[in-house]
This record gives C-alpha cells, structure tokens and sequence, in this order.
C-alpha cells in the first residue's frame, strides 16, 4: 500500500460544522465537534454567530461577518486533501449567511448528506432565527436529514399541537417536509406533546419508525439536541445508513443524559460526550408499524454452533452432517410460503429434519415455518420482512428456536424485542447469492454488533465470507459463522468442510431422545479434546482430502 492510500485509509472523515458558538460550551459548535470527534469523525467548525448564553439564559448575539464566513468555508472546502464527507447545520440568525449557506449546497456541496438542526427559538433566552420558513422547500431540497424539535417541526407546518393528531400524527408530520423535498425526518420528542422528550420519531421514503427510551427526571440536558444531529452526521460520515445512524446518535444522547460530565445542581445539565458506544442498555426500545413488538422468548440454542452451512438441498444436508457439521439451514426459496401441494419441497424439509434427528444436530428451515414444525425441525430462520406476517406464538409454542436475519445496528434492537433464539449479523462481506440493499458491514461494525450481545444471545456472522477470514471473525466476537458458497461451491466439499470444522468447531450434539446412548457421546467428547474435531483419532491422510 502506497503512503497515499495508506493516510486515507486512517484518516478520520471531515464534516463541515456549521453553527453559532455557545459561550457556556454546552451547544452550538463546541458541543457539535466534541460529538463528532466521539463518532470518529474531524470537524471542521464554522461558526454563523457568537452567542452569550449560560445553563439559564441567552443574552446577546452577534452574526459573524459575511466575509469571514465566507473565508472560513472556503479554506475548509478547498485546502483539505480529503472531500467533505457530511455537513451538520445548526444556528444561522443572519440572512446572508443563510443564501451563501444554500448556495454551497446547490453548488460546491451538492450531493454530500446535509443533517440541518433548524434552530428558530433557545430553550432559555431569546433567540433570534434567520427567516428558515420562507426559505423551508430550498433548505428541504438539500437535506438528508432534517431533525426540528417537535414545537419547531410545528411552526414550519403552521400546525397547532390540537391539529396535530386530526391531521394523523407525528409521521403525517413528518410528511409534511419529506413532500416538501427532505429525504428522511428525525423529529426529536416528536411522539407525544406531554413533553416526552426520550422519544423519537424517524421517518423517510424507506423507514418508519419511533425510537423509545426511559426518561430522566428533569428536563433532559443542554445541547441534546445539537449532539443528535452533529451525531448523525458523524455516523453518516463514517458510512453508516441512515436509520444506523439515528439509532446510534440516539444512544449517545441518551447516554449524556443520564451520565453528566459537568457536577452542577441544574435542572438541565450540559450533555456529557461519553465516547461512541454500543451500550445495549441504552438501545432505544423500536416501534416499526406492522413490525411484531413483542414475541418470545423461544427456545434457546447454544452459544457456539460452530460451522453453519446454509444448503438448498436435503442431499446437501445429508453430505455435510455426515462429514461432522451439527448446525445447518435448508433454505429453498418458493414464490408460496409451506405450500403442502409443492412435493418437492414438502419431501426435502421432511427429509432434513429426519435427518437433524438421526444425526443429532441442529437444522434450520428458512420460511417455511409450518412445514418445519410438521416435520419436528430444531428451527427456522426468518428475515426482517417474513417476520412481519410470520406467526410468532405458533413457532414459540411449536418449540423450535428462531433464529433472525438483520443487517445494522437498528434491525439488531428491532430483532432483540422479539427474543429470539439467535441473531445473525450481516452481510458483512460483498455476497453473490443475492441482491442486498444494504451494504457490507465488515468486521468493525459485526464485532461492535457480537460484542455488545456477548454471552447474552448467539450472534451468527453471515455474507461472504470466506475461510482466510473466518479467525478474524471470531476473534472479533462472533459465536458462530454461517456460509452459503464457501463449502458448496469448493472444489473438494468434504476437504473444505473439514477445514472449516478445525477453526469454528461444530457446536454440541443435540440430544433428541431421553437420554444420551454411550454411542452417541462421540461428538461431544472431540468437542472438549480441542478445536480439531478428528484430531485424537490419528487418521493418516488420504489423497481425496489433500
């Protein structure tokens, strides 16, 4: 790697800070770099005013000068050698700094994520707004995320509080600015008027969701609002998709709140910048409309399954347990869901439990629940969209284990209220088996995700994954791998399996009958002897595995 490469490839990313400086430290620009510095993004501040305020009141404001604003965003934008890669907007009070502000975004700036944290009003003092609402459609119309509070998001519309529930709520709210040109809406407290300010609400063209979690006495904390945009735009900086992001800027605030950094006996004490965390306590609880919001908990499945090879063939099935695996999937894809009149696919999920049962190990059936539960299958694995309609109290009380497909940060806390038996993490390499909307995630990203549920839930890495990666995969946290072409798409599938065996290991057997038979110990004494699973029977090699 050449030392270009190799600076940007270490180099935080930029995002351009544009806000009014907060002479208490709590907001405004201070607070947005700390933020975006505890996100692993540089930001690059320019300040729109200087602000006099304190915890209790804002006393005097003074717009920068036009041409310095101007001179600051030019040396920012053109004398780094890295792009500006998101842009966080807070306070502007004066109107030509706004033009020249929307003028970069139509120009220069165009196409790099704007987060825009409108600010029309201080929470103490009086605070005066460039004119926002007469510009609102051109502000809209450069915005990846517009983040208002909810009296701000009510102003813009013209709607009063007692209007808002007539006219459908807080996402007919959040319609309001998606039509008006923003691609997606964090509108913060925006659930309930009765000051509930621990809930969020997101909505874009893609999601639609709200963001709960347990409130602190008091009245928050100062800043929290310029540390979830500046979060946000961090995040987006780094790569994450929006609605990862909104997740995670919304655990850093409520992280703030609840864990001051400054010991003052104040109602609302300044945001404290903790770090960037995956702190699973502080996972917003979400409510996804049609998405269950509740299930479970089923059946439990152990920690480490070791290999799982996910197969479309009973034969796979039976090759593969044959040779040691004790965790598989049989996923076979039909336009009909457990469509009994479908032989074929009624006789292979037949014959995969059977032989789960045979073999004592653990196979999965992809969708077709019904018929797995016919059958006697360990359990089924369903993604994010089968879940919606899937008939969770039926897989519960059948006794299989539900394993869930997710794929970031948000569908992780989306997966965890329905306590299912394992969560599988990905895709976290590029994957040919299928189109993916999202993109890979890589090793950061699943370790923080394997990490955060250690020793609480099963976590299953998936996605391209190939076996020079499979250590890196599991040292990084990951109970288990999954693969769908690594072992079935080899030149020798039994060589292939057997050095997939050597470094993830199978897992125990499953016991299926009353008690264990003195034969049938054998697979759970290699498992205690070490990570090879054939090692203590000094087999000389043969030339079909070499």
């Amino acid at each position: 790697m050449d030392k270009n490469n190799e600076h940007n490839m270490q180099t935080r990313p930029l995002v351009l800070v544009i806000a009014g400086l907060d002479s208490g430290g709590g907001a405004g620009v201070t607070a947005d770099i700390m933020t975006v510095h505890d996100q692993g993004a540089w930001g690059l501040p320019i300040v729109t005013a200087l602000t006099c305020q304190s915890l209790e009141r804002v006393t005097l404001i003074e717009p920068t000068k036009l041409d310095v604003f101007q001179e600051s965003m030019k040396l920012a934008i053109n004398d780094w050698q890295e792009k500006i890669s998101a842009v966080k907007i807070g306070l502007i009070t004066d109107a030509k700094i706004l033009a020249y502000v929307l003028e970069l975004l139509e120009g220069p700036l165009k196409g790099v994520p704007v987060i825009w944290d409108p600010v029309l009003t201080a929470t103490a003092g009086k605070l005066e707004s460039a004119d926002l609402k007469s510009n609102l459609k051109r502000i809209l119309q450069s915005v990846t995320v517009f983040t208002p509070n909810l009296p701000e998001a009510l102003e813009f519309a013209g709607w009063s509080e007692e209007e808002l529930f007539k006219r459908g709520g807080v996402f007919a709210l959040c319609d309001f600015f998606l039509k008006l040109g923003a691609n997606a809406v964090l509108l913060k407290g925006g659930h309930n008027v009765s000051n509930l300010d621990a809930v969020d609400v997101f909505k874009s063209q893609e999601y639609s969701f709200i963001m709960n979690h347990a409130k602190k006495e008091g009245l928050g904390a100062h800043g929290g609002g310029c540390a979830l945009s500046s979060a946000l735009a961090g995040l987006i900086a780094r790569g994450y998709a929006l609605q990862d992001a909104a997740v995670l800027a919304k655990v850093y605030v409520t992280r703030g709140i609840f864990m001051t950094d400054v010991a003052v006996d104040h109602k609302r004490p300044p945001l404290a910048h903790t770090g960037f965390s995956y702190d699973l306590e502080r996972m917003p609880a979400i409510t996804e409309e049609n998405f269950p919001s509740v299930a479970g908990p089923f059946a439990k499945c152990p920690f480490n399954m070791g290999i799982y090879p996910v197969v479309d063939s009973a034969a796979w099935v039976e090759r593969l347990l044959a040779l040691g695996v004790k965790t598989i999937q049989l996923r076979i894809k039909t336009d009909v869901q457990d469509d009994e009149s479908n032989d074929k696919l009624v006789e292979e999920i037949r014959r995969a439990c059977f032989l789960g049962r045979t073999f004592r190990a653990r196979v999965f059936i992809d969708d077709h629940y019904k018929l797995a539960a016919k059958f006697g299958a360990y359990g089924v694995h369903l993604g994010m969209e089968d879940l919606k309609t899937a008939d969770l109290d039926f897989i519960r009380e059948s006794g299989m284990r539900l394993g869930v497909s997710t794929h970031g940060i948000y569908e992780v806390c989306k997966a965890l209220t329905l306590n299912p038996s394992y969560i599988a993490i990905g895709h976290v390499f590029p994957t040919k088996t299928k189109q993916m909307a999202s993109m890979p995630q890589g090793i950061e990203k699943m370790s923080l995700q394997a990490m955060m549920l250690k020793d609480k839930i099963p976590t299953v890495a998936i996605g391209g994954i190939k076996l020079d990666k499979a250590q890196a995969i599991l040292d990084a946290g990951i109970d288990s791998i999954a693969v769908v072409t690594a072992i079935t798409e080899s030149k020798n599938h039994a060589y292939e399996t057997q050095k997939w065996i050597d470094i993830c290991r199978t897992g125990p057997s499953e016991l299926y009958g009353k008690e264990l038979k003195h034969w049938q110990q054998r697979q759970d004494e290699q498992e205690q002897r070490g990570p090879v699973p054939f090692e203590h029977l000094e087999l000389s090699p043969v030339p079909y595995f070499v």
